[in-house]
């Protein structure tokens, strides 16, 4: 037997000769119990490093094994999935579902939603920019005048416009039919 210090905690140990010269002709570390020998070997790492570590492992796993991931997760589905179930527990809930869509929060997030969500199936990469031009025309819509706006929509004066026109038609056709 050889008298060794632990690497670990310090303290002498003894082991069999051939055990701690292996060991040492290798380069490896000697401990006196396997509570040191665990404790020696940990890395010394916190729990935000393992956990920032494990992170990326995860982030690029999932990279390199997405399709695989994926018909696991479909193929899990389809052994679970009872849609008789699924229609009784959907049919249950509907009342609060309904009663959530009625909240004018809700309402209001909706209405921005679909808006953001048509103009860019619509529109594409220039959503952005619709939305933008839509903005500046309402703001330049509330700041016009009630004359301004029926001026633009041509509305203003209608009757007598139509009067003016009707009586140049007549007008035009009475001359048509005197040349003849």
């Amino acid at each position: 037997m050889i008298s060794f210090a632990c690497a670990h905690c310090g303290r002498k140990a003894k082991r069999p000769a051939g055990h701690v010269k292996r060991s040492r002709a290798q380069g490896m570390k000697l401990y006196c119990s396997r509570k040191c020998s665990g404790l020696g070997r940990r890395n010394k790492r916190t729990k935000t490093e393992k956990v920032e570590a494990k992170r990326l492992y995860d982030l690029e796993y999932r990279a390199k094994n997405l399709e695989r991931i994926l018909q696991r997760k479909h193929e899990y589905h389809l052994r679970i999935y009872d849609p008789v179930k699924e229609a009784v527990k959907r049919k249950k809930r509907m009342p609060a579902h309904v009663e959530y869509c009625r909240q004018p929060e809700y309402r209001k997030w909706k209405a921005e939603y679909d808006k953001k969500y048509r103009e860019s199936r619509y529109f594409g990469p220039f959503a952005e920019a619709y939305l933008t031009l839509r903005q500046v025309e309402t703001a330049i819509r509330e700041r016009a005048t009630d004359y301004e706006v029926r001026q633009e929509k041509g509305t203003f004066g209608k009757s007598q416009q139509r009067r003016r026109r009707d009586g140049a038609e007549s007008r035009s056709r009475r001359h048509s039919t005197a040349d003849c």
